[in-house]
């Protein structure tokens, strides 16, 4: 199915929501669409929702490849990634130990919940954007 977003223009937070199945090819292209919209709307938080993932073909080398690639969100800004499923989260973490150094803020958790308590919010509110 692909990747939509969302931003939350009160706290700051764009979300990006990945499902159906998930491809090195659909991971690049919501990276760099991140990128674009983190460049227009400014410094943010972030969400990297894969709740919706139902087949991950991402893979391990794509994982490192953008890990080393610049943030999308500049250092200072919380971001979140929220994976479910025992593989997706195993790796979100991978991609957690490549880029610690460029991405000291960047957690992997389990539910939206546990982001938004990362987060610190309470009552998000979050627009589709193109």
């Amino acid at each position: 199915m692909g990747f939509v977003f969302e931003y939350d223009a009160k706290n700051k937070i764009l979300r990006g929501i990945v499902q159906g199945q998930l491809t090195d090819e659909i991971l690049r292209e919501a990276y760099t669409a991140a990128e674009n919209l983190v460049a227009s709307k400014g410094p943010c938080r972030g969400i990297w929702e894969f709740s919706g993932v139902t087949k991950f073909e991402a893979t391990s080398s794509v994982i490192r490849e953008l890990a080393h690639r610049a943030p999308i969100i500049p250092p200072g800004y919380m971001r979140v990634i929220v994976a479910p499923q025992t593989f997706v989260f195993g790796m979100m973490r991978m991609m957690q130990i490549l880029g610690e150094k460029t991405r000291p803020e960047l957690r992997v958790v389990r539910t939206l919940d546990e982001a938004y308590q990362l987060l610190e919010v309470k009552s998000p509110e979050f627009k589709p954007v193109s």
